[in-house]
């Protein structure tokens, strides 16, 4: 009896096996049966495959107001208010909170990203190069010099308003 059981699960390997089309014989068949074209081939892969050309400034809608509250050394916290405009100018409002009136400051200019990093934006030199990621629906401040992430526990992180 277990005799014809191995000798059946055999058999169903067997056959399985030999049921498998040869993959070098299907990329030879290149003739009038063929389904596709080479070029249509391609163009099936780079519908299903993510394109490398895909960025935050290609595939997210980046362009909006951002706001939130950056840690400050000797004040409540600074008020960041960061609009990024399609034509690539930003304006920027920052209020120091705890720290009464004319503390208020505002500069505007134009941004661009970065082309080894298409998630970074870096703001024009009114505003010392600052950089920041563009995520989705935010915007993270980074290091002036590298672009990395701020080394600390503190939020420095924008939220996009949604208007």
């Amino acid at each position: 009896m277990n005799k014809m059981i191995l000798l059946a699960l055999s058999s169903a390997l067997i056959f399985t096996a030999c049921s498998k089309p040869n993959s070098s014989a299907e990329g030879q068949n290149t003739g009038a049966n063929s389904a596709q074209t080479p070029s249509e081939a391609n163009a099936s892969e780079n519908n299903t495959a993510p394109s490398l050309n895909d960025t935050a400034e290609t595939s997210l809608d980046w362009a909006g107001e951002y706001k939130g509250i950056f840690p400050c050394a000797d004040c409540e916290g600074i008020q960041m208010e960061l609009e990024l405009k399609a034509d690539k100018t930003y304006e920027l409002k920052e209020k120091y909170l705890g720290k009464g009136d004319g503390n208020e400051f505002k500069t505007e200019g134009s941004f661009s990203f970065d082309s080894k990093n298409p998630s970074i934006i870096t703001l024009g030199k009114a505003d010392q190069q600052r950089k920041f990621f563009i995520g989705e629906n935010f915007a993270e401040a980074r290091d002036i010099q590298t672009g990395e992430a701020i080394d600390s526990k503190l939020n420095y992180k924008l939220t996009k308003e949604n208007h």
